[in-house]
């Protein structure tokens, strides 16, 4: 070929061609190694799948009460080694991010588990409520522990809701005690012989340092006896 010849790279869709010309003459062909753009490509995306595959799962394992891995023949459950006891509340839902060997399936020795006896993946779990423990196991090797169950906590006693001012414009304007965990509904009647209360309409509460300014559309008539009821928000 004349020494004068030169060599360029061309872009033809997805294919890379060489073009040599010179004076006389003008050709092209194939690069013979157009397939490692395409191979990196894919290499490319491969790589993305699978940190979207690891991201995914360990936002799950974040999100979970309890983490299980298997060191060898035993348990460790959110750092703790050696099959640990657990102690959980009857009636709530808990969830354990499995990440054991494929040889170790965890298995959770009750009723109403969801996804139970795996080695990879998330359990769901919904304590039953009767008075009973129960265990973990390896449904392989049969290594595990005990799971303890007692009751769930009573709730907190009510507040005590008083009523500190009362205003009458265009709306009602009520201020009273209570605490932001507990709503305010406030009602009205005409009668106090009757057991018929109405609810007002609430236009806005705002919650300050222990004490409810409610706002709320007038109630017709004159004579009207308003009071508060409160209720777990």
């Amino acid at each position: 070929m004349d020494p004068k010849t030169r060599w360029r790279n061309l872009v033809f869709g997805n294919q890379i061609r060489r073009c040599a010309s010179n004076r006389s003459m003008k050709y092209t062909k194939p690069i013979p190694h157009t397939q490692s753009l395409h191979g990196w490509l894919s290499i490319r995306k491969l790589l993305m799948f699978c940190s979207l595959v690891l991201l995914s799962m360990a936002q799950s394992m974040a999100a979970a009460d309890f983490t299980v891995t298997s060191p060898g023949f035993s348990y460790t459950i959110n750092g703790t080694n050696n099959n640990p006891q657990l102690t959980l509340v009857r009636g709530k839902t808990y969830t354990f991010a499995v990440n054991a060997s494929s040889i170790h399936p965890f298995f959770i020795e009750s009723a109403g588990v969801t996804n139970n006896n795996i080695s990879q993946g998330t359990i769901t779990w919904t304590v039953p409520m009767v008075a009973s423990n129960y265990n973990y196991i390896c449904s392989i090797h049969f290594f595990g522990g005990k799971i303890n169950t007692v009751a769930a906590p009573p709730p907190p006693p009510p507040p005590t809701i008083q009523v500190l001012n009362l205003s009458v414009g265009s709306n009602v304007v009520l201020l009273s005690t209570g605490t932001n965990t507990w709503s305010v509904n406030p009602q009205f009647s005409t009668n106090l012989t009757s057991t018929n209360w109405f609810a007002l309409t609430v236009i806005t509460n705002r919650f300050l340092s222990g004490t409810n300014e409610t706002i709320c559309g007038k109630p017709p008539g004159d004579n009207v006896f308003i009071r508060i009821q409160s209720s777990p928000k």
